[in-house]
Formats: structure tokens, C-alpha cells, sequence
């Protein structure tokens, strides 16, 4: 088991962050109607979208895909950030910070580190259920997104995970930030009774990171 993990931590410190990203989109494409880092730019948005967001209010458009034996469920949501997209995108690569964005997420740490890919433990609880994961993350600056998936070679209890944060400038000053998410959670009863709140949520995060951004982080984030 050591041997396979290992390896495992070898191929991935080879993955350039170009690599990640095509094999990423493949992924988007190869399940219809899914979100992809592109749609963030506005493709995805249509006159009412847009409108909706000027006045303020997330614009959510969720996914629902059974794809083998992967039960997979999420989408694509943004939402109008009242801060320059410089500050945004700082607030993105604080990737400890995301214990603040991250809906009942407790705790959010940086487990280690392989070239450019950052693994991010995240803890979350909903009443009794207790879960923890790692994401294996990815920054690009240039085009303002973090990118990531779950890593399967960690203990977690999710069953499948893959998505993407991104910022970019919008009317001036301001910032569109568009996520976009497929997870599978697992099965069980508890799993069960979560289920709707995760759903509920998941597709939320835009509105979590505007409330932390344009609150407590805004001094954090705006020197």
C-alpha cells in the first residue's frame, strides 16, 4: 500500500498545471451540461443571468449526472463580488482561509505540497456527520482560477469530487467569481439525510466567499 502511494505522489508531482487543466476540461466536456473554468468568462450567462446578477443575486444552475457508478450531483453559480478582482484573487490563493468560504467547513490546512500542486485537508460537519478530505489544488494566476479534485490516495469519505474557483474582472472594480463542482458524496444513512443540505449549499460558495471577502477579509485582502 505504501508502494502504491508512493507512486501515486511521483506521477502527480510530474503533472504540469497545463496538464491538469486539459485533462480537467476533458472531464467537463465528457458529462453534458457540466461546468468547465471557460463558461466562468460569461459563455454560461444569458441576458437574465446577467441582469440577476447586477441586482446582486447568485446565479445558480445545477447538475445532476449518473455517470457508472458515480452518483454525481452540482453545477455552476456566480456571483457579482464588490471588491477589484486583484483583491479576490488573494483571497482565492489563501487556500487555509477556505474554512471561511467552505459551507460547515472546520477546518481547511495545508497538508503538503508537490511542484505546483498544493494538497488542502478540509474538515466539515453537519450535526453528526463528521467528514474530512483532501483536495489536491491548483493556482493559476495568470488566469485567476483555483482548480481541484479529490485525492483519492488520502482517507476521505467522499466518493468523488472535481471543480473550480475563479475571479475575474467585471464592470469596472468589481468581480464576477464563478465555481462550478461534481461530487459524489457516498452512500449511507447519514450520507442520506445530509444529501439535500449538501446540494443546498455546494453551489452557494460564491455567496459565502462575498461575504467574507467584502467583511473581514476585505482589510486582510485590500492592502
Amino acid at each position: 500500500m505504501r508502494m502504491t502511494t508512493a507512486r501515486h505522489k511521483q506521477e502527480r508531482s510530474l503533472w504540469p498545471v497545463l496538464t491538469w487543466l486539459t485533462a480537467l476540461l476533458c472531464v467537463f466536456v465528457a458529462l453534458p451540461g457540466t461546468p468547465s473554468p471557460s463558461e466562468s468568462e460569461g459563455g454560461g450567462l444569458n441576458a437574465e443571468d446577467k441582469q440577476l446578477l447586477a441586482s446582486g443575486e447568485l446565479v445558480m444552475k445545477p447538475v445532476n449526472e449518473q455517470r457508472g457508478a458515480l452518483k454525481l450531483f452540482g453545477g455552476q453559480s456566480w456571483q457579482v463580488v464588490d471588491v477589484p478582482v486583484e483583491m479576490a484573487w488573494r483571497a482565492m490563493e489563501d487556500l487555509p482561509s477556505y474554512k471561511r468560504i467552505i459551507p460547515l467547513a472546520t477546518e481547511s490546512d495545508i497538508k503538503g505540497q508537490n511542484g505546483d500542486e498544493i494538497d488542502l485537508a478540509i474538515r466539515q460537519q453537519w450535526g453528526p456527520v463528521d467528514i474530512t478530505y483532501v483536495l489536491q489544488t491548483t493556482l493559476d494566476a495568470g488566469k485567476r482560477v483555483m482548480m481541484f479534485r479529490l485525492d483519492h490516495s488520502q482517507g476521505h469519505e467522499l466518493r468523488a469530487g472535481w471543480g473550480f474557483l475563479r475571479a475575474r474582472r467585471w464592470n469596472g472594480n468589481r468581480t464576477l467569481v464563478s465555481f462550478g463542482a461534481m461530487v459524489d458524496i457516498g452512500d449511507g444513512v447519514l450520507v442520506s439525510i445530509i444529501r439535500p443540505a449538501v446540494r443546498k449549499d455546494l453551489l452557494r460558495i460564491p455567496t459565502k466567499f462575498k461575504g467574507y471577502v467584502e467583511g473581514e477579509g476585505r482589510e486582510l485582502y485590500g492592502r
